[in-house]
Order: structure tokens, then C-alpha cells, then sequence
């Protein structure tokens, strides 16, 4: 849910709806879709069937978290391989907010309560826990059949641990890269498309 009664900067803001269930998507095979990728690894790990749904109850209208759903993952190098992305009730957080000096702060937090993102990869396996990532996402606005949307685009750091097969030979602890873009969009409780953008 988004607050539609923002308005100052620094904020997601919708139109003409009190209550928006907000879903994110991706698009296989162009450059609208996110890649993972990190130390060690042929290529990166993209899955071509990707969602974002708006499920908690307590946002305000400088935050949004939502759920991600992955499958059909695999690699992007030259021998290319089945992933399989676990998220184990992990979500993302999205933020965008003035702080006490008037500048725009941008975070993402990927919360993970009981285990950590899991990602199994041929070579070995990645967990990436809790953290916050600052200044990773910008955000602009776009238009779908006519109503506005938002892209989001990603270019954040992940702390990642390696658990074994080959990989942990480059050693255990590294720095993952999400690259790439995604749509925002906005719906009403009758799953109507409802205009949303980023201020």
C-alpha cells in the first residue's frame, strides 16, 4: 500500500487510489531484466520468470516492500546451467526519503528472517544475507497502456557467502553485483492498473 496523500519530494506517489497493491515484473532476454552476478562465476545467473508483489500492510509513502518469486534461472556464460533461486520468505524494501539536510537518500534492504537468500548454482552454492545497500536504485518514470509506471534501475552490492564446490576456491567471502532494470507498476483492490511514480 502506498500513501497517496504525498506531497513533497522523496516519496512514491500514486493517483487517484488510497490503496495500491504495487507488482513488479521483468523482461526475459532484453536489457529490462536484472543480473546477478559475482567473483568466481562464469557469466551471471538471470531467471526468466521473475515477480514482485506488495504484501505487507505497514509502508508509508517514502517505502515500499515487496516479495520476490524466481524461476527458470540459469547462467549466462558460455556453458550454461540451471540455477535455482530459494528465497526463503526473504523481501526487499525499497526506500526513498529526504534526510535531515534535505538530500534524497535511496537504500534497498533485502530482510531475510529465518535463513538467507539462497542461490544453487552448478558450481556451488550462494547465500546472501540481511543487509542494506545504500544508493542503488534510481528511479524514473515511465508509461504502460497509459498509465504511469516506474523503472527501476539497479546497480547494487551484496555481501555473499560461497558453500561448496569449486567456487569456494576463489574463497568464501565475496561481493555479488545486481545489474539491470525493472517495472513498477501499481494496482487498486479490483486489480485495476493505478498510476504510480517516484519523486
Amino acid at each position: 500500500m502506498v500513501n497517496a496523500s504525498a506531497k513533497i519530494g522523496g516519496h512514491f506517489v500514486t493517483h487517484n487510489s488510497n490503496h495500491v497493491i504495487v507488482k513488479g515484473s521483468e523482461v526475459p532476454g532484453s536489457n529490462h531484466q536484472l543480473e546477478f552476478s559475482s567473483h568466481g562465476l562464469e557469466g551471471g545467473i538471470v531467471c526468466d520468470e521473475v515477480t514482485y508483489s506488495d504484501y505487507t500492510a505497514d509502508e508509508t509513502e517514502t517505502e515500499v516492500t515487496v516479495a520476490p518469486s524466481y524461476a527458470k534461472c540459469h547462467t549466462t556464460g558460455q556453458n550454461p546451467g540451471t540455477t535455482v533461486v530459494h528465497v526463503n520468505g526473504c523481501d526487499f524494501k525499497f526506500t526513498i526519503a529526504k534526510n535531515t539536510t534535505g538530500e534524497t537518500e535511496q537504500t534497498v534492504d533485502l530482510n531475510c528472517p529465518t535463513k538467507p537468500l539462497e542461490i544453487t548454482h552448478p558450481n556451488c552454492t550462494i547465500t546472501i544475507p540481511t543487509q542494506t545497500v545504500e544508493e542503488a536504485v534510481t528511479y524514473t518514470p515511465a508509461a504502460q497502456d497509459g498509465v504511469t509506471t516506474i523503472t527501476l534501475d539497479v546497480n547494487a552490492e551484496f555481501a555473499t557467502q560461497y558453500h561448496g564446490g569449486i567456487c569456494v576456491f576463489t574463497g568464501t567471502s565475496h561481493i555479488g553485483t545486481l545489474n539491470g532494470s525493472a517495472t513498477v507498476r501499481g494496482f487498486d483492490t479490483n486489480d485495476e492498473p493505478v498510476g504510480i511514480t517516484a519523486t
